[in-house]
C-alpha cells in the first residue's frame, strides 16, 4: 500500500536569499578565497591575450625582442639602433620572419651579418663584403652616389629574388631619402660571390673580397638566405662611429 506523507510548508519568509544569510563567517571566507584563485589563474590569461591583440592591432613584429635587446645590453650599436627604429618602419614590413643586420663597424675577416628568426629568436652570423672604395679589412666611407664604389648604410626592405650575372640575387631598396634611396638605381643587391669566403681572407693578406658596393654573402648560402629574406623583410647596414658620408640624392 502506498503511503503518503504530508509535505511540510517551509516557514515564512524562507528564500535563497535567507539561506545564504545563514552562512556562517567559515563559508563566507571559503567564497572569498575561491574567488581570489580564480582572478589569480584568469587574470594572466587575459593580460597574455590582451597583449597579443594589442601586438596585432599595432602591426607590431611578432620579434624576440629578447634577442635584440641581448645584442644590446653586449654593447652592440647595430642591435640598440635596431630597437630603436623598427616601428618607425614596421609598415613597410611584409616579411616579419626575418631581420637582417650588416655590422660594418667590424671587420670584413669576422661573420658580421645577422639574421635573426623573429619568430624564433635564432640568430645566423655570416661573411659579408662591403664596397672596394668603402676601406680595407674595415669600411669607413659610405655613399648614396651612383659609381662611387662604395657600400651603403641604413635601413632597407627587401624586394624581388631575381637571377642575374651573379647567379641568385635580391633587391634592396632604400628607406632613407639622401642616405640610401639610389640602391636600386645604384644596382646594389645582395648576391652570392666566390670571394666571401676564409680562402679568400687568407689570399688577401687578412681581409676579404671586395665588391662594387653590395652586401654580397658566400656563394654557398646565398640561395638559402635570399629565399627566407626575399619579399618585403627588414635589413638594417650599420656603419659605426669612425666613417666618412658621402650622400646624395641627386646621383652626380
Amino acid at each position: 500500500m502506498l503511503t503518503l506523507y504530508p509535505v511540510r510548508p517551509e516557514p515564512k519568509g524562507s528564500s535563497t536569499v535567507g539561506n545564504i544569510r545563514g552562512f556562517s563567517p567559515v563559508h563566507y571566507r571559503f567564497l572569498l578565497a575561491g574567488f581570489i584563485v580564480l582572478i589569480l589563474v584568469l587574470l594572466p590569461w587575459q593580460s597574455e591575450w590582451s597583449s597579443h591583440l594589442s601586438s596585432t592591432r599595432s602591426g607590431r613584429l611578432p620579434a624576440h625582442e629578447k634577442t635584440l635587446r641581448e645584442g644590446a645590453i653586449r654593447g652592440n650599436d647595430a642591435f640598440s639602433n635596431v630597437l630603436v627604429h623598427l616601428r618607425s618602419y614596421r609598415q613597410a614590413i611584409r616579411n616579419r620572419r626575418y631581420l637582417t643586420i650588416i655590422d660594418y663597424s667590424k671587420p670584413s675577416y669576422v661573420k658580421r651579418m645577422y639574421l635573426i628568426d623573429m619568430e624564433k629568436g635564432g640568430v645566423e652570423k655570416f661573411l659579408v663584403s662591403h664596397g672596394k672604395n668603402s676601406g680595407w679589412a674595415y669600411a669607413t666611407a659610405f655613399s648614396n652616389r651612383p659609381e662611387s664604389f662604395e657600400s651603403c648604410r641604413g635601413f632597407f626592405i627587401t624586394g624581388r629574388k631575381y637571377s642575374g650575372k651573379h647567379g641568385t640575387a635580391l633587391q634592396l631598396h632604400g628607406l632613407e631619402k639622401g642616405v640610401n634611396d639610389n640602391a636600386l638605381r645604384r644596382g646594389i643587391v645582395m648576391h652570392g660571390s666566390n670571394y666571401v669566403s676564409m680562402r679568400s681572407v687568407m689570399l688577401n693578406k687578412g681581409r676579404l673580397g671586395r665588391s662594387l658596393g653590395c652586401p654580397t654573402i658566400p656563394v654557398e648560402v646565398a640561395e638559402s638566405v635570399i629565399n627566407r629574406i626575399k619579399d618585403g623583410s627588414l635589413i638594417y647596414i650599420h656603419t659605426g662611429g669612425k666613417t666618412h658620408i658621402s650622400e646624395g640624392s641627386d646621383g652626380r
